[in-house]
């Protein structure tokens, strides 16, 4: 028997090789940040596989369940129990939480760090004394992520406790659609003049010890109430360091007094503390999104929004809004963007797809570039890309139509925003105006965009616009470095985006009017005499939608997913709205690699 070689540890060297392989360092394969982050990522807190995973080895569930409660949204109920739901019932999480030696980890290194909370119509228990001690005594203080969605909250002064004493660690701050009853919070009435609420700001004044500077983000969506269960200066004084306001579904009760008297008084309740709250109150706010304030399109400019400047600079980088479909837009639109020329680096515009003419220029004068590098339009905003002259540093642009939908599984970062909700925001009995091509509308051959050259973009996408060879020319003259691209094609437009945009990772076609001699760069019956798919050496997302009017455009053949899609490099992701005019085994070959 051969003797095995022992190092100075006494250890033989295979054994050492294990032993550092399980140990979790950077040679193991499966601890990996990155390959965990991946696979956490695909498990939710219902997912019966996560019972497999456990079992890759006690070191692998050791060091990867602390990770996953920490990502994973655990979602309480207080209701009976619906087969519909997969949430974990409240009476049975009390029951966990109250078991001897907490032997589901609930409490103790293991435990989540997100929460969602929900009622059924008429309970309250997340809000009652017994809730305090039973639940948020207990796993308060380990919560950084909070949602309290469809819950009656009977008494606002405990609302008050578990924000403001029990949940210390909050990162984020979601109430969605709550009912607040009983009388206002009690430490001071609403103010109701400007000229009162210095006085109103030294009076709520927060002990030190009261003050949270972890909440960064927080949304309201007040769902047809009308008002909040806290006064808002209170609110904001033992929360001064909220980075991203995020307001939706706000109830217009009295249109005589304002369009919106809840927004009125939130903003002008952010003046106030800006003003008079001391030092850093509010002063990081960046992201103001308003974009779903309300959940039908705007008819005119959410004029309230224009105070926001009037007293306190808010160097807001970030703003989402309805801007409104009607014709008195366009003023105060660009009265708001020059009040934020200078910080402004984010912008989404939404105008229902009601109005009749696109704006025309809204920045000031041709001499005004602001520090703009990501915009959103969503509607009827401009007609055409003559506007870009003025956006030198722009990484990012997405212009939608506001009619069609976006699919929300499509992997491109113009789905990351409230998308899903738009369709709430169409008016019923009224038409849509035309679609705008603006590519078509545009003159690449004149000034301001003649001599152009955006270096700096990345991102393009446009909604449904079929684009001819000439004109994906003249879009990769105007912004060569482009990664990501939405855009209608055809055969030629397809061989100009191969051959120009050789660096795309993520490919979105619709209409989709390729046929397999564009995908393959097919001439006489050779394949690959013209710039193709399999040019596209870093491509990894491509989806091909529907097709414009040719109904024999747009399938994928054999020889198209054999020579085209499965032979690319570095395709990983595969979406396809036809299905493919192709044999069972080749279309089998193309699911199985690709699943939908």
């Amino acid at each position: 028997m051969k003797r095995a070689n022992l190092n100075s540890d006494g250890i033989s060297e295979p054994k050492k090789k294990f032993q550092h392989f399980v140990d979790g360092d950077d040679k193991n394969p499966l601890m990996i940040d990155l390959v965990m982050k991946r696979v956490f990522s695909f498990i939710p807190f219902n997912c019966k596989d996560f019972k497999n995973y456990r079992l890759v080895c006690h070191l692998w569930l050791k060091e990867s369940l602390p990770r996953w409660r920490k990502e994973a949204w655990l979602h309480v109920r207080d209701g009976p129990r619906r087969q519909d739901n997969p949430s974990l019932l409240l009476k049975d999480f009390l029951q966990m939480l109250n078991m001897p030696d907490d032997p589901h980890r609930l409490l103790g290194e293991k435990k989540f760090h997100k929460y969602k909370l929900s009622s059924a119509p008429g309970r309250t228990g997340f809000f009652s004394e017994s809730s305090i001690t039973q639940f948020w005594d207990k796993v308060g203080a380990s919560i950084t992520h909070l949602k309290i969605m469809d819950t009656r909250v009977p008494h606002n002064d405990l609302l008050a406790r578990v924000l403001f004493e029990m949940t210390p660690n909050l990162v984020l701050l979601s109430l969605d659609r709550n009912v607040y009853e009983g009388p206002q919070y009690s430490f001071i009435k609403h103010v109701e003049y400007f000229r009162n609420v210095q006085r109103a700001v030294a009076m709520m004044k927060p002990n030190p010890s009261e003050v949270q500077n972890n909440l960064a983000h927080f949304e309201i969506n007040w769902g047809e109430i009308r008002r909040f269960g806290i006064n808002w200066i209170y609110f904001f004084l033992r929360f001064p360091s909220i980075k991203s306001l995020t307001l939706q579904g706000i109830y217009r009760d009295n249109p005589v007094v304002s369009q919106f008297p809840n927004l009125c008084l939130l903003v002008e309740s952010v003046r106030a503390i800006q003003e008079f709250g001391g030092q850093g109150c509010l002063t990081k706010l960046e992201h103001f999104d308003i974009l779903n304030i309300k959940l039908k399109a705007t008819n005119s400019f959410p004029m309230t929004i224009t105070s926001i400047r009037e007293i306190t600079p808010i160097p807001l980088r970030s703003l989402s809004l309805d801007v409104g479909w009607g014709e008195d837009s366009r003023l105060p639109l660009q009265a708001l963007l020059w009040e934020f020329r200078d910080t402004l680096q984010k912008l989404l515009i939404y105008r229902g797809p009601y109005a009749k003419d696109p704006f025309s220029n809204i920045f000031k004068s041709r001499f005004y570039k602001p520090p703009l590098v990501e915009l959103r339009l969503i509607g009827s905003v401009f007609g055409n890309l003559h506007f870009l002259s003025q956006l030198p540093n722009l990484k990012i642009l997405v212009m939608l139509d506001g009619q069609t939908q976006i699919e929300t599984e499509v992997l491109h970062s113009y789905v990351d925003f409230t998308l899903q909700q738009l369709s709430q925001k169409e008016i019923a009995g009224k038409a849509f105006t035309d679609k705008i091509n603006v590519i078509a509308n545009t003159d690449f051959t004149n000034e301001p965009l003649s001599c152009l050259e955006m270096t700096h973009m990345r991102e393009f996408i446009v909604g449904h616009e079929l684009c001819n060879g000439e004109q994906v020319e003249d879009l990769a003259k105007l912004m060569p470095g482009l990664t990501k691209l939405r855009l209608g094609l055809g055969n030629s437009g397809f061989q100009v985006v191969c051959e120009k945009w050789n660096k795309l990772r993520h490919l979105d076609t619709e209409p989709f009017d390729v046929d397999e001699d564009g995908i393959l760069g097919i001439e006489n019956d050779e394949k690959y005499r013209h710039s193709n798919l399999t040019d596209l050496k870093e491509l990894t997302t491509l989806r091909m939608g529907i097709h414009s009017t040719d109904a024999e455009k747009g399938r994928l053949t054999n020889a198209s997913i054999i020579d085209g899609i499965l032979v690319a490099e570095s395709l990983k992701f595969v979406s396809f709205q036809r299905v493919p005019k192709a044999s069972k085994t080749v279309r089998k070959m193309l699911v199985s690699k690709f699943p939908q």
